[in-house]
C-alpha cells in the first residue's frame, strides 16, 4: 500500500507545474492584475487617509485612482520627448557602436595575421593550418518599432490598462470587505483568530507601502543624482540616464547590471581612453553607496529578506511576465513573506489553544464516564 507523502509529492508537483503554466498562458491578463493589487496595497495609506477626513469610500477610491492615473500620464507626457530623440539618436549610436567593435575586430585579424606569418617562418607547412581572418559579413541594422507595430500593439496595451484601472479601482473601494472575508475564512468562527488574522493583513499592507514610497524617493534621489553626473561630464541624453536609473532600481541586481553594461557602452561610444569607463564608475559607486548604506539605514532591518530568494523571484516572475513581472516580483514576494511571518506565530497559539480545548474536552467526556459507572 502506497503512503500518504508517496501519493503528496507527485500531486504537489503537479499543482505546482499547472499553476506556472497558468501564470505563464494568462499573463495578459494576470500580469496588469497583479500589478493593480501591488498598486492598491501601496496606496492604501492614501485611502486610509481621506476616510479618516470624512470622505465616501467610493469618492475616496476615485480620488486615489485619479492621483495614480495623473501622475502616470504626466511622466509619459514629460519623458515622452526625452524618449523619442533617445529613438531617432538608436541608428547613430548603434553605427559608432560598429565602428568602435570593427576596430577591434581589424586588430584580432592584425593579431591573427601576425600569427600566420610567425608560422609560415618556423614552418611553412604549418601555415595552411591557420585562417587569416574572415571576409567582412553584412552590417546589421537595429529594428525599430514602426507605426504599424504601434497601432498593432494599441488594443492590447488598452486592454492591459482597462484590467489595471479596474481591478485598482475596485480593490480600492472594497479593500477592507476582502480582508474580512479573508480572515473570517482563515480564522473560522473563532473570533479572536479572525481579528488576529485581519491584524496581521492590515499590518502587512503597512509595511508594504511604507517600503516602497521609501524606495521610490531613494531610487528617485538616484535618478536625479545620476543625470546630473552625467550631465557633468558631458554624456549625451543624461535626463533619460537619469530616468533610467531610478526605473532600474526597482528590479535589484539584474536592473543595475543590465543598466551598467548600457552605460558602459554608452560611454565607449560617446569618449575616448579612460574616459569611456568613467559614466558605469560613477555609477556603480552611486549605486553601491546606495544600496550598502542609504537604503539599509532608511528601511532597517525589519524587511531583509534572503537575496537568493530575491534572485528567484526576480527570474520567475520575468520568465513568466516579463519586464512588468520585474516590478511586481519583489512586491509580490515581500508581501507573502510579511503576511506568513505576522499570520505564523498567531496560527500556532490558535492551534495550541484548540488543542487544550480538545484535551479538556476529552477529560471531561472520561469524567463523566467514569461518574455514569
Amino acid at each position: 500500500m502506497m503512503s500518504s507523502r508517496s501519493v503528496t509529492l507527485p500531486l504537489a508537483l503537479i499543482a505546482a507545474i499547472l499553476t506556472v503554466a497558468a501564470l505563464k498562458a494568462g499573463a495578459s491578463f494576470l500580469a496588469p492584475t497583479v500589478l493593480a493589487l501591488i498598486t492598491g496595497v501601496i496606496l492604501s495609506p492614501a485611502i486610509a487617509l481621506l476616510l479618516h477626513l470624512g470622505l465616501p469610500r467610493s469618492a475616496a477610491a476615485g480620488s486615489v485612482l485619479a492621483f495614480a492615473l495623473v501622475a502616470l500620464t504626466t511622466l509619459a507626457l514629460v519623458f515622452e520627448p526625452v524618449l523619442w530623440r533617445a529613438l531617432d539618436r538608436l541608428p547613430a549610436v548603434w553605427q559608432e557602436l560598429q565602428d568602435t567593435l570593427r576596430q577591434f575586430q581589424d586588430a584580432l585579424r592584425g593579431l591573427n595575421q601576425m600569427t600566420k606569418d610567425v608560422k609560415e617562418a618556423i614552418s611553412p607547412d604549418a601555415a595552411g593550418g591557420v585562417n587569416g581572418g574572415g571576409g567582412g559579413g553584412e552590417e546589421s541594422s537595429v529594428p525599430l518599432p514602426s507605426a504599424i507595430d504601434a497601432i498593432a500593439l494599441a488594443p492590447t496595451i488598452a486592454a492591459q490598462l482597462m484590467i489595471f484601472t479596474g481591478v485598482l479601482f475596485f480593490f480600492l473601494f472594497t479593500r477592507e470587505s476582502i480582508y474580512d472575508w479573508a480572515s473570517k475564512t482563515l480564522g473560522g468562527r473563532n473570533t479572536q483568530a479572525q481579528e488576529r488574522y485581519k491584524s496581521s493583513l492590515v499590518a502587512a499592507e503597512h509595511m508594504v507601502s511604507r517600503y516602497f514610497i521609501t524606495i521610490t524617493l531613494i531610487n528617485a534621489c538616484l535618478g536625479v543624482a545620476v543625470a546630473a553626473a552625467m550631465m557633468v561630464i558631458g554624456m549625451g541624453s543624461p535626463i533619460l540616464w537619469g530616468l533610467a536609473a531610478f526605473a532600474v532600481n526597482f528590479i535589484p541586481y539584474l536592473g543595475p547590471a543590465i543598466f551598467a553594461t548600457f552605460l558602459l557602452l554608452g560611454g565607449i561610444v560617446t569618449f575616448d581612453g579612460f574616459m569611456a569607463v568613467v559614466p558605469v564608475g560613477i555609477y556603480l559607486c552611486m549605486n553601491v553607496t546606495e544600496g550598502q548604506f542609504v537604503t539599509p539605514s532608511l528601511v532597517g532591518k525589519t524587511l531583509k529578506v534572503n537575496p537568493l530568494l530575491i534572485f528567484l523571484s526576480l527570474v520567475f516572475f520575468l520568465w513568466i511576465w516579463g519586464p512588468l513581472g520585474g516590478f511586481v516580483a519583489i512586491p509580490v514576494l515581500l508581501w507573502v513573506l510579511l503576511v506568513a511571518d505576522l499570520m505564523t506565530p498567531d496560527q500556532d497559539l490558535m492551534q495550541a489553544v484548540e488543542r487544550r480545548q480538545e484535551m479538556e474536552e476529552e477529560a471531561a467526556t472520561a469524567a463523566a464516564a467514569q461518574a455514569g459507572e
